[in-house]
């Protein structure tokens, strides 16, 4: 958990630096996505009016399956612009673990890809793209069943 003293803040700033386990994020580890290693963080709060300004980053490292071409694949995923106000309660200490959760989860990736430029597999023979070539001919390109909603007018 990632807690401060509100105290202890509004006399000074305060630096929070550490890591949390990989189980923070709570996603459910498969094959195709899990989360590799603790979620470091490193973040500096300051007290402003009304509340406290939280700054710094969070990263942590994914593995899975690349979602193109299949392959295993490890990614470092970071966020450096966590920028947060939260207002102070008249609690002693707050816990801040799920904006912080929540600001790395939108950092996420959609589909864990080996590389940005990954080819996938040929749509025919199914060889990974990125390790040889196919002399496969490219798919019959005739109407698609998709082309009737095309004449739906709203």
């Amino acid at each position: 958990m990632i807690k401060f003293s509100v105290a202890r803040l509004e006399k000074e700033p305060i630096e929070l630096t550490g890591s949390e386990p990989a189980e923070f994020l709570e996603i459910e580890p498969g094959e195709l996505l899990a989360v590799s290693a603790p979620v470091e963080y490193d973040l500096k709060l300051k007290a402003v009016s009304g509340g406290a300004l939280i700054e710094g980053r969070v990263s942590t490292e994914l593995s899975g399956i690349c979602g193109r071409c299949l392959e295993p694949v490890t990614r470092h995923v970071k966020n450096d612009g966590i920028c947060l106000f939260l207002e102070l309660g008249d609690q002693d200490e707050m816990d801040i673990s799920e904006e912080i959760r929540a600001e790395m989860l939108l950092e996420l990736p959609m589909t864990l890809l080996c590389s940005d430029d990954c080819a996938g597999l040929c749509p025919v023979c199914g060889c990974n793209l990125n390790k040889t070539s196919c002399n496969c001919a490219e798919p019959p390109s005739g109407p698609s069943c998709w082309d009737a909603l095309d004449n739906l007018q709203l």
